[in-house]
């Protein structure tokens, strides 16, 4: 799940800033069968807020085009400690077969203005909550649990590993960890690590992994939760 903060106005004497709109799950899952899917938001805040909330490609706006998927409904006032459900559904327009596509929905959260402050003198900031939206094809039937099983990987130099995803759908990777001949562990840096269906993808580390030959690969689920796989040969 990606989080963006999105300044409304620009001052500088106070900030009124909260993130309390939560959806119950970090991704949806829609499959090609799937009429429609169902995502519920509960505002955990002590006060009502205006959502909006849209289907892109991770531009964070709701201006994407050629977006095959919509959401329903797409702004709503959540009252105080309230639950809405949001409907996601796919026009049909034409989509890769062979893999699994990724689109991201955006929940923008647009918090009140504070009474009795000088709109002057104050900041008004929202929050642009991003979960992945992932469409699986009737031809797509792999699972990230046997995805991950094919992944290979090989290192590139002193620092640098390569990994091959040969699945057909997308690698939530959140954490690459390698433990060094010295008994240190080695983690990837940057913070896109998503292996793509299909693709190559290279990762840095901050200092020489050596003669490793095991690594870990944390990953997401399709239920949202962390799980550790072992890869016991970086060839």
């Amino acid at each position: 799940m990606n989080i963006k903060w999105l300044p409304l106005s620009l001052c500088l004497l106070s900030i009124h800033a909260t993130a309390g709109i939560m959806p119950s799950q970090s991704r949806v899952i829609y499959h090609a069968q799937d009429k429609e899917q169902t995502l519920m938001l509960v505002n955990t805040n002590d006060y009502p807020v205006v959502v909006q909330n849209w289907i892109d490609k991770g531009e964070g706006t709701p201006e994407a085009q050629d977006i095959p998927f919509v959401s329903v409904a797409p702004i709503f006032r959540l009252e105080a400690l309230d639950v809405k459900g949001i409907k996601i559904i796919y026009n049909h327009a034409p989509l890769p077969q062979d893999i699994e596509s990724l689109f991201w929905l955006n929940i923008y959260e647009v918090p009140p203005e504070k009474k009795g402050v000088n709109p002057e003198n104050s900041v008004l900031v929202a929050m642009n909550t991003q979960i992945k939206l992932l469409y699986r094809p009737e031809g797509v039937t792999q699972i990230p649990e046997e995805a991950i099983k094919q992944v290979t990987c090989r290192k590139q130099a002193p620092a640098v590993i390569e990994c091959n995803n040969p699945s057909t759908i997308h690698l939530s990777v959140v954490d690459i960890k390698i433990p060094t001949e010295s008994g240190k562990i080695q983690n990837a840096s940057g913070s896109d690590l998503m292996l793509l269906p299909k693709s190559k993808k290279t990762f840095t580390f901050n200092d020489e992994i050596g003669g490793a030959q095991k690594m870990t690969l944390v990953y997401i689920d399709d239920s949202g939760e962390t799980v550790n796989y072992e890869i016991n040969r970086i060839n």
